[in-house]
């Protein structure tokens, strides 16, 4: 809940750079990279972590019990953005700044954290070794290489241990040996 609240704080000083940003003569050049369909950028990061936070509370029962292991899919689905953001950022307007790599990392923490209380899960075993293996082929395309890898690398880690788990539950064994 704590890594929620610090990615609503980045979030909304993120906003309040984002105009300035959006005002400077010289970046007006990259302004069709500003939005989708004409919603700025910057909301999605002010409306996301606010809904992190919220589902998390939810599902946590305001932090008396673990997460929950489908926070996953809701987390990969912000990690698949960040990748496109972190394309805009790097290659497209070369704007790459602190306060953007905070917003994605808070992001790639919360993440991390799903994954650290469930560790012992087939899914998750998967998710880590992709990512890992994913990022260290990306670093040879650099800092969105690592991104693009390492998440696409820990959803098909994730896919395939689900698909093919390596652990067979206690119950599918038994039936198998009878």
């Amino acid at each position: 809940m704590i890594i929620s609240i610090l990615g609503i704080a980045l979030a909304l000083y993120h906003a309040s750079l984002e105009h300035a940003f959006t005002t400077n003569i010289f970046l007006v050049k990259y302004a069709p990279y500003a939005s989708f369909y004409g919603v700025p950028y910057w909301t999605l990061g002010v409306a996301w972590y606010p809904i992190i936070f919220v589902v998390g509370a939810w599902s946590t029962s305001l932090g008396r019990t673990g997460l929950k292991r489908g926070l996953l899919i809701l987390l990969t689905a912000g990690n698949i953005t960040t990748t496109y953001f972190w394309y805009l950022d790097i290659i497209v307007v070369k704007a790459f700044t602190l306060v953007y790599a905070s917003l994605y990392l808070t992001n790639y923490a919360l993440t991390a954290l799903v994954v650290a209380q469930h560790r012992s899960n087939d899914i998750m075993q998967g998710y880590v070794y992709g990512t890992v293996t994913g990022a260290i082929v990306g670093l040879l395309f650099g800092p969105y290489g690592v991104a693009v890898c390492g998440v696409g690398g820990g959803i098909f880690g994730a896919f395939r241990n689900l698909v093919m788990p390596r652990q067979v539950p206690a119950k599918v064994q038994s039936s198998i040996s009878t």
